[in-house]
């Protein structure tokens, strides 16, 4: 058996493997990109999820009058979600609303300076808040509540809400130097020499990989969104919609 009929006729690379050698490449990538740029963002993200579950956990404990209004606001905005639908379809819609919720989060990056996704989590922790704390005047089992109909997709569901607000903040801080790197340059004199410009052609892989990351924020951007966010919440939906219900 010769070499070519092991390698196939593209010189040793199948067709076939092109594929994973791609998603190999993009998750190192998308690796790359939480080591350097988003595990703090991730942080202040989870910092306020925490603080959103406490405020409104302490808000509605005092102020129980008020859990009504803020359940029927809840439910609104959740009115395009038909829970009597089958579980297949439930999880279809359950995902497309969260998808829907997450780009926007993320949408909201692109205003530079005031780091807007970082709101996302603070509503999320508030209404788990609020559904805690209705459990505790109705006297419901709050931890078997919570095990039972919260963590099995919560665990998904709000990872990638707190990964989706870190690609978020991640973007409106990359806004922002864009936007000082711009203004700097128009208040720079006419007669200053202009930078030197970056290597057109880097040596190695890791440093292919740190420039783009410094250079492409959309980029990255979208690359985590599709590879991370979009698959957490496709797992939740469906656990969601398929076995939260048998849990009850």
């Amino acid at each position: 058996m010769d070499e070519t009929s092991l390698t196939g006729s593209t010189g040793g690379i199948s067709p076939a493997g092109r594929g994973p050698g791609l998603a190999r490449r993009l998750y190192r990538e998308e690796r790359e990109a939480w080591r350097g740029n988003y595990r703090r963002y991730f942080k202040y993200a989870a910092r306020a999820l925490g603080l959103g579950f406490v405020a409104g956990f302490l808000y509605f404990m005092v102020w129980p009058a008020q859990e009504k209004k803020a359940l029927d606001f809840v439910v609104q905005s959740l009115k395009d979600i038909r829970l009597e639908a089958s579980p297949f379809i439930l999880a279809l819609t359950l995902f497309y609303h969260n998808a829907r919720a997450s780009v926007i989060a993320v949408a909201a990056g692109a205003v530079p300076f005031l780091f807007l996704p970082i709101l996302d989590p603070i509503l999320n922790g508030g209404v788990l808040g609020l559904l805690v704390s209705m459990a505790k005047h109705q006297r419901l089992d709050v931890p078997r509540l919570v095990v039972t109909q919260i963590l099995p997709h919560g665990i998904f569901e709000l990872t990638a809400v707190l990964y989706a607000t870190t690609v978020g903040l991640y973007l409106s801080a990359a806004m922002g130097r864009k936007a000082r790197a711009g203004w700097r340059k128009k208040r720079a004199r006419p007669d200053a020499p202009p930078p030197a410009p970056p290597p057109r052609f880097l040596e190695t892989y890791p440093e292919r990989t740190a420039a783009a990351l410094v250079e492409s924020p959309a980029r990255n951007v979208v690359r985590s969104f599709v590879l991370v966010v979009l698959p957490l919440l496709l797992v939740a939906a469906f656990i969601e919609g398929f076995i939260t219900p048998l849990l009850r």
